[in-house]
């Protein structure tokens, strides 16, 4: 603000005139509007990945403080005013405070808070002064508006030190590097004791779940003792062992371990956080981390289920270290998290009540600046309470309670009313972390698609809007499976932490000798040459499956003639084929439901790596750059293949073509020409239908395992795709981190992490 201040204006507007300020009303309106924008969508953006989500919430964030800006000014300069300038001048601050679930938008903007810091104290001057101006002209606003600026100040302040927590020089030094610190501590302990952790119990594994700003303290004290004691008694922070050794009934009885794995996320969160800075993870080559994962989290009859439920929530706590203030208000001040809110949807109502008492007082008939201001004081008190509803189901609200139970024997006593009302409160739950939905992109399907319209915007918005590239067009988003998951573990267990690039399922199918040379280059042209092989064996299967649902008397013939015509008399390497090879497909019921289930499994495992390569290069183990050229020029490959297949009309009719041509150049190594044929070897070449789809199922859930590990460096994607809707390549790359699984081998297609 200038040193001179603007004067009031002369007399205020009586609400049926003052038609100037109907810009400023309507500024207030959108005002409010982007606030419950941001609250809103703001908590769905860590479950959808859609676009048009994340481009209001990014519009709303980034708008506000011009909005807010260009609004102050006009009820600063206008030349009379509304008695509900006051309220309307702090909703606006409070657009500018945000909402305690979206601190952030990207990672970067964390590390520019003093930028963040000065832009918010030059609005709040500003509004300080118009509640000081107008605000005298209706004394009931007085104090309820004074104290709502107030608490809406302490939540400002709460989001500034949340962003210079989450800054990358305070994450290194107040919290990586002490569990840095303390883990390196604990592997030395443990090696010079012998002591094996058990992964059942988790006794032994002291991963710290709160108070890593006492490490540095606790660390310290052990150097200065001859003897280290290893009770935990006086410790003054809170580690996973803790937890799980409390008797309490509250959390859970033996076996059930929901509650106590809440806390296990939240301490593995604070774990892998250290890969985003480049330190070293000192338990990783400590055979019992390794058991944590295969002998803990995928021990039990429904592995999948625990292992992925702990990585989910793991993943929904990285994700608020990052971009909420959740991390500060519990780490620094547990009972101002919840006083916050609380006090602030006090204070609203309380506002809220006087508007509406002073509305039924009113006998001058339509006011609209007060119908309008009491409108806009029920929306915000709805959000406040939002808001409220959201710290009471959160995990991080959880894990204090569960914090506050297991420290506090008092608690535990069953029975008790505060045992009740804690029990009450964890039961609360209103959205997961996750969507669990997983991206698809079919090459074959979508290598024309050229989505004209985007790239119209992409024009009009001046490059706002993403160009549409040719051929790249998302498939619809299909619900993980259970049948997946546990496919990925399986796989996981067999290979014991070794991962190859599908050798092994070839290997362990019997078609190891007829495949392997498939699994050769870059880990993009293995994906796309099975990826295209899939999808031409998901289209002759499907088409199959058609004809022999059209009547048993015309299956026989139908299929006979089918296969005489995909099956060539040659095979690439010139050799006849077997008599068998040459009968048609013939299954029975329970093979036809295998066979069905087996390939949808690994066509969606198939579209979801191909996704990856479209759509999130980044996560994946060759360079970004070099996936995309691969698949645009795989692109235009299949492009000008199907093209050139003038007699054929659909897909399906085309993929025959392509399997009936004959095949000379062995050394034509383009993924679209290797993809063909492979898929002629799968179909010439085994002749059971059921293990062809067994063959290629193994080997994308163990794709799927072998493309997860990633360096350091190439971490911090992970993080960033976790504020536009996640995806589940990171939480495999959480689990395998886990289990001291960290970077790959890049020898060639036998590698093993």
């Amino acid at each position: 603000m200038s040193a001179a201040e603007p004067s009031p204006p002369y007399e205020p507007c009586p609400p049926d005139e003052g038609h100037e300020l109907v810009p400023i009303t309507a500024l207030v309106i959108v005002g409010v509007l982007a606030l419950f924008l941001l609250h809103v969508l703001g908590t769905l953006r860590r479950r959808s990945s859609h676009k048009l989500l994340h481009a209001v919430v990014l519009g709303a964030y980034t708008l506000s403080y011009m909005l807010v800006s260009y609004t102050l000014g006009l009820m600063q300069h206008s030349s009379c005013y509304y008695d509900e300038f006051p309220v309307w001048a702090v909703c606006l601050l409070m657009l500018l405070g945000g909402t305690d679930n979206l601190m952030a938008c990207n990672v970067n903007e964390v590390d520019n808070w003093k930028s963040f810091h000065m832009k918010h104290l030059a609005k709040a001057g500003l509004v300080i002064y118009i509640v000081s101006v107008y605000g005298g002209d209706v004394p009931e606003y007085k104090n309820p508006l004074w104290a709502i600026l107030a608490v809406n100040i302490l939540q400002s302040y709460v989001r500034i030190k949340s962003m210079r927590m989450a800054s990358k020089s305070n994450l290194l030094s107040k919290t990586v590097k002490p569990i840095a610190d303390y883990m390196e501590h604990e592997k030395e302990l443990q090696l010079a004791s012998g002591e094996r952790p058990n992964p059942k119990s988790m006794k032994g594994y002291r991963y710290v779940v709160a108070g890593e700003h006492r490490l540095e303290k606790y660390l310290k004290r052990l150097e200065d003792v001859e003897t280290r004691d290893r009770e935990l008694d006086d410790m003054k922070f809170t580690t996973v062992e803790q937890i799980y050794g409390c008797k309490g009934r509250l959390l859970g009885s033996e076996g059930d371990f929901r509650l106590k794995d809440l806390c296990l996320s939240m301490a593995l969160a604070k774990m892998i956080n250290r890969r985003f800075s480049g330190v070293k993870l000192a338990e990783a080559d400590l055979e019992e981390t390794k058991d944590f994962v295969f002998k803990g989290l995928l021990g039990e009859d429904k592995r999948h289920e625990r292992a992925f439920r702990v990585i989910e929530v793991e993943l929904g706590f990285l994700y608020d270290l990052y971009y909420t203030r959740y991390p500060y208000l519990y780490n620094k001040a547990r009972y101002l998290a919840f006083c916050l809110p609380l006090v602030m949807v006090i204070l609203c109502s309380w506002l809220t009540s006087v508007l509406f008492k002073k509305k039924r007082q009113d006998e001058t008939g339509s006011n609209v600046p007060l119908e309008t201001t009491l409108f806009l004081m029920a929306v915000v008190t709805f959000l406040e309470a939002f808001q409220l509803c959201l710290h009471m189901t959160s995990g991080w609200f959880k894990v204090a309670l569960i914090r506050s139970y297991v420290n506090n024997r008092g608690l535990q006593k069953s029975g008790c009313f505060p045992h009740r009302i804690i029990g009450f409160l964890l039961r609360l739950e209103v959205l997961r972390p996750w969507a669990y939905r997983l991206g698809q992109y079919s090459l074959l399907e979508n290598c024309k698609s050229t989505r004209r319209p985007i790239n119209c915007l992409h024009y009009m918005t001046l490059s706002l809007v993403d160009k549409a590239k040719k051929g790249h067009k998302k498939g619809k988003l299909v619900k993980l499976s259970k049948q997946l998951k546990q496919a990925v573990v399986d796989s996981l267990i067999e290979s014991n932490g070794h991962l190859t690039n599908g050798v092994r399922s070839l290997r362990n199918n019997g078609v190891h000798e007829l495949l392997s040379w498939a699994c050769d280059g870059k880990v993009t042209n293995t994906i796309l040459v099975w990826h295209i092989a899939t999808a031409i064996c998901k289209i002759k299967l499907d088409a199959a499956m058609a004809k022999k649902d059209c009547g048993l008397s015309k299956v026989a013939s139908c299929l006979s003639k089918y296969c005489a015509y995909i099956y060539p008399s040659t095979n690439r390497l010139g050799a006849p084929l077997s008599e068998s090879n040459k009968k048609p497909l013939e299954l029975s019921k329970e093979d036809r439901a295998t066979t069905t289930a087996l390939s949808e499994l690994a066509s969606t495992m198939s579209q979801y790596c191909a996704y990856l390569i479209a759509f999130a290069p980044g996560l994946l183990p060759d360079h970004s750059f070099d996936s995309t050229s691969i698949l645009d020029r795989s692109i235009e490959d299949v492009s000008k293949l199907l093209a050139s297949l003038k007699g054929a009309k659909t897909l399906e009719a085309k993929c025959e073509e392509w399997m009936n041509m004959n095949d000379t150049n062995d050394r034509d190594v383009r993924p679209v020409i290797q993809g063909v044929r492979l898929a002629r070897q799968l179909t010439n070449k085994i002749e059971d239908v059921a293990l062809q789809w067994k063959v290629l199922s193994h080997f994308w859930a163990e794709v799927m395992l072998y493309i997860a590990p990633c360096e350091d460096a190439q971490a911090r994607a992970h993080l960033e795709v976790l504020a536009r809707g996640g995806e589940f390549i990171t939480h495999l790359w959480a689990l395998l981190t886990h289990a001291g699984v960290l970077e790959r081998d890049h020898v060639g297609p036998m590698a093993a992490v």
